[in-house]
């Protein structure tokens, strides 16, 4: 008898190896075989998950059957060459066979995976290995819409049976979804005929061959609507090709009959050895049974139905051998086995222990039934009944006081509690807790029609039929109804948490693990957006767009509803890479949670998704779960019930060195010893007269915080094997899987582009477009962030800067298993773990910024210190000396009651700060209520020059600039917000003063400011208030100063066809600057072939329109390639932000479109920056109209005067801009050939429970935000009906998409949402996945690979030919 192993071997981090891939075919205990997969480079990594995996052997043993990822391509950047090695050619090495090109630009293309637990798994390929021949073979002839698994060898070795799921027009998550549609193939390999075997409209998974491998069972459900369902049990005639269903749905349990099918899958090994019969176990109401059905006549009768009461699952059956596992809420799985009886006989089984497994003592349990009240019933369902599983400390251990009650609703909603052993109800219970498992209507195991009862009400009769629950046992238990907690996980943190919003006066504490709060904001996020849709009750479609009328409903039925009337502290624990429920989710409730002040504690688990069933995570949460349980519903357990380190020093030294029974840690660590046991296997001993039972399980090994799977084939891992007699039979091959830990990969990448002919043209145009090495060097511009700094003191023996705040070292996880560690967890239980605590930032670009704090270096003495004196309600930064080296002057961010993005956000709430170094006094020196930035001190020490702007609103504003004097503590405003533009001056809208802009007489400054769109360098007289444009009316279109000392200017000037060059010059005395001369110190040339103008637009005046500022005029930078005789192609470029600007500056990628024969016009409309705060005020409330008719405007305008071909149009864009181009798409969806768009912005309403700046969607409808706001449903339907996806079934374009996996301003479901709604549609859409990206996407390889396929994304729909450097066609 063979046996099959997968062997993975993680590959040597530090070499950046992939992990290695063995299967080994072993015969009894020696190992026939090892064929390292890897090599072979076939296939990429096996699926060794229960969804799709299979090891399948041939009925002859010569072949092996399994699941694994396609192999993709190589593929590489668009610039990345590969250098042959110095000294060797073609024939020194003998001309050895090339391999395959790498793809150019395919290095980023996203791919689709399916979901929670699946996210490696896209495309997985049938794979069969020869054994003898060690060869593999990528089986052809499965259909490309399909994704095939859970395959076996179809009678007669001639094929292979598979499950397909359909994956067009996109996946959908899989994991505990039994309604994506699917269906049954064969797949003949003589001539790779696909074979349809079952309905193509339904869902079909579990699929099992009978031993005479004459018929093939598989269970069948409606496809969409509920995930869990009641299934049908279908069988196929291999032979005679007829279907028929053994098994229909029940709509209704009834007491003693069969309840329906409710299981995840069928046994791995389910066939009586007739095969006329099969064994699986099901959901009845609240425990699980074990049935023998007749698929001939239909029959079914219960194996446990005699058997004591508990939750029983079937391991395997092997020649009517049965193997099985039983718990109860108070007993650990145990192992039972039993005969199975002839037909008609099957009542009569008996079971055998193989263990004895005692009850734990001190917990006792009941079922409870409820019918809900006569108003409460379903008008449609009316008679249902749910019930509840009561666990309570046993009399024994009852204690003086009435127990408190944990309520616990499950998650699924479809799912359900059976009667079975639960490691947290079971701890929470030997604590001294009762808990109250409630398996409302909805839930599985009591018919269809409790399943279909739930969707559309859910919110309300989920949330009804617990709170009946608990008030009815309150009244009928000796239970303290003055301490009753929530707690639940996914669907049953949804009802947490409504329960504890409609309920307030019933619960007392809270805790919910990746709960649903906002069901309209999760639609766009999670890898279920049909759940969303489906449980409010409401039609799913894959391409069915938002409908404001749908998130409506769906934010009603949201506890996010009812978030004002919590007053219970809860306890949150998100997984970091949950797919199914977003942690953004659970984010969005600790928000409105802590600006209403309610106690709020936060678990953040880094590596753990959905179900945090991370050892470490487990433990972790049940530690903090159980310490904020007693903490706040005041359970003062007896004395008896405590451990000598929770009682204090009150506790005698004999007491301390005893071993506490009743704490957390130690009920925990009691009751996690007990293994899971996962699956079983039966193999004959030589002459068949007895067999050997393999037992899988997995242990929590606390020490090493992992779960250890063991099994028979692992070499070196526990098992358990039994032998006893059995009925005899011939000998069966079993398939035993050893899954080893994953490791990661790197990619390979090339040399050889994917479109050659384009190649050398797209590297002349970025390389020539760089700035020469030589402008660089020396003057490294850096790009620091808002908090730091590097400051000397002015005696130059101290210098200050800004470092995040020192945690805790995290203690390592306490060996339990040792001698005398068990006293040092019992003395740390009372002590909140920080190692998973929550730590705000400061959001996109800053998400390693949390709790900055002030250092000062003494140089003398080599010490740090870190400044005290700073409120705790700020973050500080941008710290500089006061003037006699006494104190620190800071600026101060309020970071409560929590932290909003500060990237590009000048108006969050700030103000300059000083601190007193020697008694740690602060002083606020700004307004209170104010955006306060960038100070800068005057050589003299007398003045402080900073920016002020205002609080809230847009998050770019035009600025003040506001003065102090240090000695008077005077403040007086140089340069006031100018709302109307002027041709003297325009206004400050820059985020910072450059570092040194105070000239030598601590009078005259200089900054850089937008101006229109231009960025000219501005001389301001601090004691006139007067202003003189330094650069006014020179060819350069942006110039930026790098300092000022000495009064030498230091600046960089650049324009769209010139890159920067730097220059320099000295000051002139007040009233003598002008004209200024400056000197070159690195002049770089002008790159050819570009030219460019500033086009003006006048809007046209509305008579509906009272505003005095709607017909101001706004501007656009137009590029151009040199030939002004050639009609060219045109790419419009609105502006991000939205209150950003595009200025005169010299932008490489549109100088390289421009070299490719494009025009490029980018609109600053009106909203943009440099136009005055009128033009900036004039947006809001109008974003999607007045930004979108400006652009629109300005494209008119430049086709009517400008030589452009209007019949190739397209758009570039990112952010904001992308918002406005798809709008554009929407409108006018024939006008426009091509798309190409960066992280955009298409959902707003789906943005407020994801982004770093949920204020910019109120502020973008003209609305005030507040912490404390939540979006009601008319502002949600107002966001939608503004939001592009809204309209995008009018978008015909094709549309490139690029985004950031990080990105955490504008979150990558955005795109993605828009993605499949293209795709489900048919408009050719691309998605390209960098996943180190942020908002910006910047980085080199980044830009690049951008630039490139947006490049030949224009050329391919716009096919423009290229122009040479002259402007001169070439062909």
């Amino acid at each position: 008898m063979l046996k099959a192993v997968l062997r993975k071997v993680p590959g040597k981090e530090k070499e950046k190896e992939k992990e290695k891939q063995f299967l080994e075919v072993w015969d009894q205990n020696r190992k026939v075989k090892s064929i390292d997969l890897t090599a072979l480079d076939k296939h990429g990594s096996v699926y060794d998950d229960d969804q799709f995996g299979c090891l399948a052997w041939s009925h002859s043993e010569t072949h092996l059957l399994y699941v694994a990822e396609k192999k993709r391509p190589k593929a590489e950047s668009f610039f990345q060459s590969k250098a042959s090695e110095l000294g060797t050619s073609d024939e020194d090495v003998g001309c050895p066979e090339k391999e395959d090109a790498p793809l150019k630009g395919e290095q980023f293309v996203y791919h689709e995976d399916w979901g929670e637990t699946l996210s490696t798994r896209s495309v997985p390929v049938l794979c069969a290995l020869d054994i003898e021949g060690s060869s593999v073979s990528v089986l052809e002839g499965v259909p490309k819409h399909l994704s095939p698994g859970q395959a076996f060898w179809s009678p007669g070795d001639t094929g292979v049976v598979f499950v397909g799921w359909w994956h067009e027009p996109f996946r959908l998550g899989l994991r505990h979804c039994t309604n994506r549609r699917s269906a049954l193939f064969y797949v003949d390999l003589t001539g790779g005929r696909c074979e349809l075997l079952s309905e193509d409209t339904r869902a079909v998974w579990s699929p099992r061959l009978s031993p005479d491998h004459c018929r093939i069972v598989y269970l069948e459900n409606d496809a969409l609507g509920p995930h869990q369902q009641c299934s049908q049990l279908r069988m196929y005639d291999w032979y005679t090709k007829h279907t028929s269903t053994v098994l229909e749905a029940v709509p209704r349990q009834a007491w003693g009959a069969f309840p329906g099918i409710y299981c995840g899958a069928l046994p791995g090994l389910c066939w009586a050895a007739d095969s006329r019969r099969l064994v699986l176990d099901t959901a009845q109401r609240s425990q699980q049974d074990i049935f023998v059905v007749d698929t001939v006549t239909g029959a079914t009768t219960s194996l446990t139905a005699d058997a004591p009461q508990g939750s029983w699952s079937v391991l395997t059956i092997d020649r009517d051998l049965l193997v099985a596992r039983f718990s109860t809420p108070s007993c650990p799985p145990t192992l039972k086995v039993a005969v199975l009886p002839e037909a008609g006989r099957e009542a009569q089984v008996q079971w055998v222990y193989l263990q004895d497994a005692p009850p734990i003592t001190g917990i006792s349990w009941s079922i409870r039934t409820l019918q809900p009240p006569p108003e409460q019933e379903h008008p449609q369902y009316g008679g249902l009944d749910f019930d509840a599983i009561l666990m309570r400390p046993s009399e024994d251990r009852a204690m003086a006081q009435k127990p408190p009650l944990v309520v616990m609703p499950h998650g699924g909603p479809h799912s359900v509690f059976t009667a079975g052993w639960m490691l947290y109800p079971a701890s929470l219970c030997r604590m001294g807790f009762a808990v109250l498992l409630v398996n409302y209507r909805g839930s599985l195991g009591f018919g269809q029609d409790s399943v279909a009862s739930l969707p559309g009400n859910v919110g309300t009769q989920d949330v009804r039929d617990v709170q009946f629950c608990v008030e009815r046992v309150l009244q009928e238990e000796s239970l303290d109804a003055s301490r009753v907690a929530l707690v639940g996980g996914s669907h049953g943190g949804f009802l947490a948490c409504h329960l504890l919003g409609q309920f307030p006066n019933t619960y007392h504490a809270g805790v919910v693990r990746n709960p649903v709060v906002n069901i309209a904001s999760m639609v766009t996020t999670t890898d279920i957006p049909d759940w969303c849709l489906t449980e409010t009750g409401l039609p799913y479609a894959p391409d069915a767009l938002p409908d404001p009328a749908q998130w409506t409903e769906m934010l009603q039925k949201s506890p996010m509803r009812y978030v004002d009337q919590v007053r219970a502290p809860v306890l949150l624990m998100l997984g970091e890479d949950d797919r199914r429920v977003p942690p953004k989710q659970g984010l969005e409730y600790y928000h409105a949670l802590k600006a209403r002040g309610i106690p709020t504690r936060l678990l953040w688990y880094p590596g753990n998704n959905h179900a945090l069933a991370g050892v470490e995570a487990e433990a972790d949460g049940f530690m903090n779960m159980a310490l904020w349980l007693l903490k706040y519903l005041r359970c003062s357990c007896p004395h008896w019930r405590l451990s000598a380190a929770e009682r204090g020093p009150m506790a005698s030294g004999t007491e301390r060195s005893a071993e506490a029974t009743g704490g957390p840690a130690a009920c925990y660590r009691e009751l996690s010893r007990f293994p899971a046991i996962t699956r079983a296997a039966l193999g004959a001993t030589v002459g068949g007269q007895t067999f050997l039972l393999y037992t899988g399980f997995s242990a929590r090994t606390l020490p090493q915080g992992s779960t250890v799977p063991c099994s028979a084939a692992a070499h070196g891992r526990a098992m358990s094997c039994w032998r006893f007699g059995a009925v005899t039979g011939a000998a069966t091959a079993w398939t035993s899987r050893h899954w080893g830990s994953t490791g990661r990969s790197t990619q390979r990448v090339g040399s050889v582009p994917l479109c050659p002919q384009w190649r050398q043209e797209w590297h002349k145009c970025w390389t020539q477009c760089l700035p020469s090495a030589s402008c660089q060097a020396g003057f490294p511009l850096t790009m620091p962030g808002p908090f730091s700094c590097l400051s000397w003191s002015h005696s130059e023996t101290r210098l200050l800067y800004v470092a995040e705040k020192s945690r805790p070292k995290p203690q390592p996880p306490c060996p339990w298993d040792v001698p005398g560690a068990a006293l040092l967890a019992e003395q740390d239980e009372d002590e909140e773990d920080e190692r998973f605590m929550y730590r705000e930032d400061w959001g996109e670009a800053l998400s390693t910024r949390s709790v900055p704090v002030i250092c000062a270096l003494d140089l003398e003495s080599s010490s740090i210190l870190v400044l005290e004196g700073v409120p705790e309600h700020l973050s500080p930064g941008q710290a500089l000396w006061s003037p006699d080296d006494r104190g620190v002057v800071f600026v101060g961010w309020w970071h409560e009651p929590f932290r909003l993005g500060l990237s590009a956000c000048s108006n969050r709430r700030s103000g300059i700060f000083h601190l007193d170094v020697s008694s740690g006094h602060c002083e606020l020196l700004s307004a209170e209520h104010s955006a306060a930035c960038s100070p800068r001190l005057s050589p003299d020490g007398q003045r402080l020059l900073y920016l002020e702007g205002a609080l809230g609103g847009p998050h770019r504003q035009c600025q003040r600039l506001r003065m102090l004097t240090w000695r008077t503590r005077q403040t007086v405003t140089v340069l006031d917000v100018v709302q109307e533009l002027t041709e003297a001056f325009a206004g400050l809208y820059g985020e910072a003063l450059p570092p040194r802009c105070w000239a030598a007489d601590s009078r005259r400054a200089v900054l850089g400011t937008p101006q229109r769109s231009r960025t000219d360098l501005l001389l301001v007289d601090t004691e006139t208030a007067t202003v003189t444009n330094l650069t006014a009316g020179s060819p350069e279109g942006c110039w930026e100063l790098l300092t000022l000392q000495w009064d030498i200017l230091v600046a960089t000037c650049s324009a769209p066809h010139h890159p920067p060059s730097l220059v320099v010059s000295v000051l002139p005395p007040a009233g003598q600057e002008l004209p200024l001369h400056w000197v070159p110190v690195e002049d770089t040339p002008t790159v050819p072939g570009v030219t460019w103008k500033i086009l003006t637009v006048q809007p046209p005046h509305s008579r509906q329109s009272s505003d005095v500022h709607g017909t101001q005029a706004f501007e656009a930078l137009l590029l151009s390639p040199l030939d002004s005789t050639t009609p060219h192609p045109l790419i419009v470029c609105p502006h991000g932000g939205p209150h950003a600007v595009f200025d005169a500056r010299w932008r490489p990628n549109m100088a390289a479109l421009c070299q490719l024969g494009f025009a490029v016009l980018l609109v600053n409309y009106r909203g943009s920056l440099g136009f005055g705060q009128a033009s900036i005020s004039s947006l809001q409330s109008r974003m999607g109209e007045q930004d979108v008719a400006d652009t629109q405007l300005a494209v008119e305008q430049a086709l009517r005067s400008e030589p452009l071909d209007p019949h190739r149009l397209a758009l570039l864009a990112g952010s904001h801009g992308a918002f406005i181009a798809l709008h554009l798409l929407t409108r006018e969806p024939e006008r426009y050939q091509a798309c190409a768009l960066r992280s955009p912005v298409s959902n707003l309403p789906a943005l407020l429970g994801t982004s770093d700046i949920p204020d910019w969607r109120y502020t973008s409808l003209g609305l005030p935000y507040s912490f404390e706001r939540v979006p009601r449903a008319e502002e949600v339907a107002a966001m939608l009906l503004r939001s592009p996806i809204a309209q995008a079934a009018q978008v015909q374009t094709p549309v490139l998409l690029c985004v950031g996996a990080r990105d955490r301003r504008v979150s990558p479901t955005q795109s993605l949402e828009l993605y499949r709604v293209l795709r489900a549609r048919g408009v050719p859409a691309r998605l390209l996945w960098y996943p180190e990206g942020g908002h910006a996407l910047t980085g080199v390889e980044t830009e690049a690979d951008v630039f490139g396929n947006c490049a030949r994304w224009f050329l391919r729909h716009l096919g423009q030919p290229r122009l040479d450097r002259m402007g001169q066609q070439s062909h």
